[in-house]
């Protein structure tokens, strides 16, 4: 298993989407490209040559930063895959980001267990599904300082 920064095709990409459960339906391709081409951070994972993880970080390179597409095709999940991915970008985020830095995902259950691994919790725990990064240890200050 090989962790890289390579980006994958729109067919792989595609595909990911597919054997990971996170939608049936294709992008396409030429937006693929760009959204690739213009993330900050990413990190693809490869068996064999068959792109079987992936997760990006896309940011304004100096205040707002998200994570995105944070996904395992199903034959490899439970593995600790999508918590390896997370933790490399936790590397891009602890060298990029700072305290003042918003850090923000939209969590998919079940897998937002992994985020909070990762210093993420629910904006509203009520509604479930937005996650902010805590980016300061400080416990008075749950999201950023004013």
């Amino acid at each position: 298993m090989e962790f890289s920064n390579r980006i994958p095709t729109p067919e792989q990409y595609n595909n990911l989407r597919h054997t990971s459960g996170m939608s049936m339906r294709d992008h396409d391709p030429e937006r693929i490209v760009r959204a690739l081409q213009n993330s900050a951070f990413i990190v693809s994972v490869w068996e064999n040559d068959e792109l079987i993880g992936f997760g990006r970080v896309i940011d304004d390179g100096g205040i707002c930063y998200s994570v995105n597409d944070i996904m395992v095709d199903k034959a490899y999940q439970r593995q600790g895959i999508g918590d390896r991915i997370m933790t490399k970008i936790d590397g891009y985020l602890d060298k990029e980001a700072n305290e003042m830095s918003f850090v923000t995902l939209l969590a998919k259950i079940p897998a937002d267990h992994i985020y909070a691994r990762h210093r993420f919790e629910y904006i509203d725990p009520k509604r479930r599904y937005g996650m902010i990064r805590h980016q300061d240890d400080r416990p008075d200050l749950p999201f950023s300082p004013m």
